[in-house]
Formats: structure tokens, C-alpha cells, sequence
């Protein structure tokens, strides 16, 4: 993908605590050494300028570590705790807000998004959950003409209801009739952002954090803002021609990202939020399978677009691997690629997060990830 689609772009089970089928960590043997070593060689061959993991296993933490520089002007070393922008990995956030709104009474999943926002272009035909999932066929904002225009777009700070102008006016806007095919669409989720405004009467940010982050104690997470001082800050970096140079990635107002990507957090509170979110501590049993139902089309199927079945719950991919049920997402941004991913039967969460968008660490990152699962699933 390009480098446009990475900073933007993705990377029915039913809902069950998280129970452990998973080896525990004093049984994993030389596992978290050879992990040390695979982190160390992604930074001593200057594939990012920092990397950080974290693993759960239930209510422990069984691994965490920073590898490398969190900022490389101040030599900053990467730590568990560096506070790092994590993209997409906001959809899922705003998935539970709207389905915690939901069960207010604030609002229904079933409701068109004219409900909130009358003078969008065919909002009557547009439903919420249909935007949660991607299959509403609302285009794709950041979609630029050129990857310059893209980054010069995300620059000034806008308002909410600004931000909605420019998704009227994006172009493309509405690919496809709703229900009749899948595309990922970071313009239905900014404006699942204004209908949280809309429905909550508070600001995106403010809905969040009464909701999610301080119920569940996720002090390092936030929507995030490039104004506000926040410790231990962690800074983005873009790959040069020259191998194993950086430059600092073209800025970008986290008004422009909105409720698609503009959150900030750690590896360590990305695995207790899967970790609540997927034993039922935050919604209700028949919420959370809703959350992780794949879309389907007005005729029952499953998306196929490429000719590949798409399994998309709300802000989730819906999946598996090496024969395990896998909750998962990715996310990137400008300076910065994050993943997180959950075995729900097993009780594993693995988050991890570079400060580069680009480049080939994410290939050895995700062979970090693959050596864990094995490690302690196999």
C-alpha cells in the first residue's frame, strides 16, 4: 500500500470474558529473550527510530518494553510508558461510545445519520451502524489528489462542524448504495464524531473520557491534541531515502483525523482496554456481539471486495490466525504505526506501536507479534 493508504488505512464471534488457554509467561522459557533480540535488531538496523510492545495474558502483564528513541533531537530513550498516537486504532473507541450511547437511550445504530446531521448530502439513506462497519458506501476524505495535498489538508486546526463541510464537499463521497458493498471509509467516522457530539451534548474528546478512559483507568489515553503538554510524549518520524535516516513527519491537526484516528495511548493501556472491552467489562453481552458480528450486505452475505471475504464487525476486524479466533485493527498516522490484536479464547493481547509511518519495520514487527502467539499459544 502506499503511503497514504498507511497512514489512514486498516491494517460473530460471541462475546466471552477472556479465559486462558494460553501458556503462562514463567512457562514461555527463552521466549521473551529472543524478543528482546528481535526488538534490538529492528532498531540497530534503523528500520524505526523506536518500538514499543506490550502483552497481556488475562490480568497480568506478561511482557512490556521499549526499544530504541522516543525522540531521537533529545535522545530520548523509547519506554513502556511513551505516549505515542496510535490512528485507526480510534475506530474501536468510537465504536463503544456509540454503542454505550445506545444503551443511554441516546440514540440507535438503526438511526439515519439525518437524525443528528439533517443537511448531509443522502443522510436519510445512511445508518449509523452501516458507517460503523463500512458498508454505508460514504468514500474515503483522505483520498487526496496527491500525498502533498493529503499532508497540507491535515494541517490547520478545524471544528467539528467545519470538519463536516469538508466531508460534504470530499470527493467521491458517496461510492456505492448503502448495503451493497464494503469499502473502508475514514469520512463515516468522522462524522460518527459529530454524532457523538450531537447525542452526548458533549465534545468528542470530553464523551470519550466520561465513558471509556476514566471508568477504566486508562490514564495514558486520550483524544489527542498536538497544543496540550503531555509527559512523556513520544514523537513521529518519516523514513528518507538514506537507510536508517529520519526526518520529523509533516505535522497534523488531530481535529483532521477526528473520530477516525486521533487518539493517543501505550501498548500497555491498548492490552487493558482489550482486555476489558472483550471480557464484558464495558458493554453488555449483546453489545459486544455486536460490536464483533462481520457486516453483511442487504442480501446476507459477507463483502467480497477483491473477490476475498471482508469479516468487519464495528471498528473491529473479525478474524483468525494459526486457527485462533483474532480480534484485531492497525493504525497509522503521520510519524507513527500501531497495531493491536487479541485471542479471545486464549486470553493473549499483544499491542505494539512504532514512531516511524513507513518503511519496512512493519514486516518485522508483525514477526515479533507472530513469535509471540506461537510462543505462548503453540
Amino acid at each position: 500500500m502506499d503511503r497514504r493508504q498507511a497512514l489512514f488505512g486498516l491494517a460473530g464471534l460471541a462475546a466471552a470474558p477472556l479465559i486462558g488457554g494460553a501458556r503462562r509467561v514463567q512457562d514461555a522459557g527463552d521466549l521473551w529473550t529472543r524478543i528482546r533480540a528481535m526488538g534490538e535488531a529492528i532498531i540497530a538496523e534503523g528500520l524505526t527510530p523506536g518500538l514499543q510492545i506490550s502483552v497481556r495474558q488475562g490480568a497480568d502483564v506478561v511482557f512490556q518494553q521499549g526499544f530504541g528513541q522516543a525522540n531521537v533531537e533529545t535522545a530520548t530513550p523509547m519506554t513502556a510508558s511513551s505516549v505515542l498516537r496510535i490512528g485507526s486504532l480510534t475506530k474501536q473507541f468510537t465504536a463503544a461510545t456509540l454503542l454505550l450511547l445506545e444503551a443511554e437511550g441516546r440514540l440507535s445504530l438503526t438511526d439515519p445519520l439525518s437524525r443528528f446531521l439533517p443537511d448531509f448530502p443522502r443522510a436519510g439513506d445512511l445508518t449509523l451502524e452501516r458507517m460503523l462497519n463500512h458498508t454505508s458506501g460514504l468514500g474515503n476524505y483522505t483520498d487526496a489528489a496527491s500525498l502533498n495535498a493529503f499532508l497540507q489538508a491535515g494541517r490547520p486546526d478545524r471544528s467539528m462542524a467545519e470538519m463536516v463541510e469538508i466531508m460534504k464537499a470530499s470527493p467521491g463521497l458517496q461510492a456505492f448504495e448503502p448495503g451493497t458493498g464494503w469499502a473502508y471509509s475514514n469520512t463515516a467516522y468522522v462524522l460518527l464524531g459529530a454524532v457523538i457530539e450531537k447525542a452526548s451534548e458533549r465534545r468528542y474528546d470530553v464523551a470519550m473520557k466520561e465513558r471509556l478512559f476514566t471508568p477504566l483507568g486508562l490514564n495514558d489515553t486520550a483524544v489527542d491534541d498536538a497544543s496540550q503538554i503531555v509527559a512523556q510524549r513520544g514523537s513521529g518520524y518519516t523514513p528518507t531515502l538514506v537507510p536508517g535516516a529520519f526526518q520529523n513527519a509533516s505535522f497534523i491537526s488531530m481535529s483532521y483525523p477526528g473520530a477516525a484516528g486521533s487518539m493517543r495511548s501505550t501498548t500497555t493501556d491498548l492490552c487493558r482496554w482489550h482486555q476489558a472491552l472483550l471480557g464484558g467489562k464495558v458493554l453488555s453481552a449483546a453489545a459486544l456481539a455486536r460490536m464483533l458480528t462481520p457486516a453483511t450486505l442487504t442480501d446476507g452475505s459477507l463483502p467480497m471486495p477483491g473477490g476475498s471475504p471482508i469479516r468487519y464487525g464495528l471498528g473491529l476486524s473479525i478474524g483468525e490466525a494459526a486457527g485462533r479466533s483474532l480480534i484485531s485493527h492497525s493504525g497509522g498516522i503521520q510519524g507513527f504505526s500501531a497495531y493491536l490484536g487479541s485471542y479471545p479464547n486464549d486470553g493473549l493481547s499483544v499491542a505494539t506501536i512504532v514512531n516511524v509511518d513507513g518503511g519496512p519495520a512493519g514486516a518485522r514487527v508483525q514477526a515479533m507479534r507472530v513469535a509471540i502467539r506461537d510462543g505462548l499459544l503453540s
